[in-house]
């Protein structure tokens, strides 16, 4: 079979510079005997000697596509403000010359595949194909669920962002082909609920997302002692912010500083989180602060438990599979923890506020090899759900239906 790939970024092992691990990880294990062309503008810059690694990687011959002229004059004039008068989001604008439309139909793919919501107009170029269009998330699904947040009815001008977004969006995933030679796939259950409410005639498919990178070595699960290794990893945004400070809350307040002082070392890795590593540090906690990690996974391996405390967001959350199959015991909000293969309880921690989580953080350190065994449950689960291969073939298997 012979697939030719629609994406603007390159697949590459992680993401950088867009979402360009999730292709990355649905090809690299791909069955034998798939041929596959990328076509990409290489909005995330992937070097030349990049791209050809990658090619080598993933066993597919890349062809990186000039930008659309109107994008370079946009970004040339400073005209970025005309998104607000638009219809649908900008992106969805963007079209293939006719000349590269009709070059991969000479090569006569046997299925067209598009990555990214926006690229929906990139999909009608190609109706006489077989087509997957992985989304992977219904995004007006994340700006209906961003006007429900507290930080976002603060304020009047995020308040008239995030409706802007959603009416731009909601438009564009009802305008998505319906035909019956299209499959939308996603990454989210909820995901695909939503969008099917939006545009009922679509066909939408639920894969679970693949995990990323494991080391050579799979990790002990040993908790250490005498202070169990607490890791806060994600840049300090609008995705954790309301969570997030709720938690901080929790470990400044005087009545747990005892125990969780003693009982845990706190790392937060991504940037933004200064001052409360700032605050909790002035409050006698064993806190470090890492902005950047050269080897992320190398980094997450350090630690026993991951703290996951988002907000607001769809789909799969790359790093709690990170954090999952790298053996440590992902303690989470329901938006942390959706849409991946683990139960509360069993093989994670799902908390819903702040008193659940003092609950889990207190019993933890009485109840250590209980916990290392729900961190053994959570890594075994995602090894047999999200596995790559096994994730693989089931998205290959759309373009045969």
């Amino acid at each position: 079979m012979k697939i030719a790939f629609i994406t603007a970024v390159i697949p590459y092992k992680e993401n950088m510079g867009g979402p360009s691990g999730h292709p990355y990880h649905l090809l690299v294990e791909r069955p034998e005997g798939i041929e596959v062309d990328i076509y990409s503008y290489n909005a995330n810059k992937l070097s030349l000697d990049t791209i050809k690694s990658v090619e080598q990687e993933l066993r597919v011959k890349i062809h990186v596509l000039k930008q659309p002229a109107f994008f370079t004059w946009i970004l040339k004039l400073h005209l970025t403000f005309i998104r607000l008068f638009l219809k649908y989001p900008i992106g969805y604008y963007i079209r293939l010359p006719k000349s590269m439309v009709e070059q991969i139909k000479t090569t006569q793919p046997d299925a067209v595949w598009v990555y990214g919501q926006e690229f929906s107009g990139i999909l009608k170029q190609f109706k006489e194909f077989k087509r997957v269009h992985t989304v992977p998330d219904c995004y007006s699904l994340h700006w209906f669920r961003r006007l429900g947040c507290r930080f976002t009815l603060a304020s009047a001008g995020e308040f008239f962002r995030c409706v802007v977004n959603y009416r731009k969006y909601y438009r564009m995933e009802r305008a998505y082909d319906a035909s019956d030679n299209v499959v939308a796939h996603l990454v989210g259950e909820e995901d695909v609920r939503f969008l099917q409410e939006i545009n009922p005639n679509l066909n939408a498919v639920f894969l679970r997302h693949p995990h990323y990178e494991l080391p050579e070595t799979p990790k002990e699960i040993k908790f250490t002692h005498p202070k169990i290794k607490l890791l806060i990893a994600g840049r300090y945004d609008f995705y954790m912010k309301e969570r997030a400070d709720e938690m901080v809350d929790l470990f400044a307040n005087k009545d747990n500083l005892a125990i969780l002082q003693q009982a845990y070392k706190l790392t937060f890795l991504g940037k933004g989180w200064e001052q409360h590593v700032d605050s909790l540090n002035a409050l006698g906690y064993d806190v470090e602060h890492v902005k950047f990690a050269p080897d992320y996974i190398e980094e997450v391996c350090k630690h026993d438990i991951q703290l996951t405390p988002i907000a607001i967001g769809t789909g799969t959350k790359g790093k709690v599979l990170d954090a999952l199959a790298n053996g440590l015991l992902v303690v989470g909000t329901p938006y942390a923890l959706e849409n991946i293969a683990v139960e509360n309880g069993v093989s994670c921690v799902e908390y819903h506020s702040n008193e659940e989580l003092l609950a889990t953080l207190t019993d933890i350190p009485h109840h250590v090899e209980k916990y290392e065994q729900m961190a053994e449950a959570g890594r075994e689960a995602i090894f047999r759900e999200h596995g790559r291969k096994r994730i693989s073939q089931q998205l290959m298997e759309l373009f045969k239906k």
